[in-house]
Order: C-alpha cells, then structure tokens, then sequence
C-alpha cells in the first residue's frame, strides 16, 4: 500500500471514529478516487459506496453529485450499465 492510500485510509478511520462525517465521506471518495486511478473499479467501487451511503444519511443533498458521478464512472468501467445509467442521471 503506497502512502496516499495509507494516509487516506488513516483519515478516514479518524474522521470515522470523530464522527465527522463530512470528512468520512470525503476521505472515502479520495480512498474509491486512488484506486479508481489504479484501475482496481472494485475496491474504489466499495468506498465511493462508503461515500455515497454517508453523504445521503448525514450531508446535504448537494453532496451526492460528484459521488453518483463517481459512481456512474465505475459502474460504467465495471461494465455494469443499469447501475452505471442510475447515477448518471
């Protein structure tokens, strides 16, 4: 594990635990964002989840945009369409 995805995951668990969770969702999606890049659709797939699930629950809407976004962006990779069409709505 390089020490972006380290640090990430470390604030992440931080933000967690403080239960801040504007922070929890933003290192969430910074997490699902690195591993996006990598090319691993579906560990980034399981934290822009993370993001989602939290930003719906505790933030306000205008939050969930760039995560359906992100989410549409890797469903569509994982070339899983319905799921890819739901978010990029």
């Amino acid at each position: 594990m390089d020490s972006d995805l380290k640090s990430a995951k470390s604030a992440y668990r931080n933000a967690h635990a403080e239960g801040n969770h504007r922070e929890e969702a933003r290192w969430a999606n910074v997490i699902g964002d690195i591993l996006k890049n990598r090319g691993e659709y579906v560990k980034a797939l399981k934290w822009i989840q993370i993001d989602y699930d939290v930003s719906r629950k505790h933030l306000p809407e205008k939050h969930l945009l760039t995560t359906c976004q992100s989410l549409g962006e890797i469903y569509l990779r994982l070339e899983r369409f319905n799921e890819a069409l739901t978010f990029q709505v």
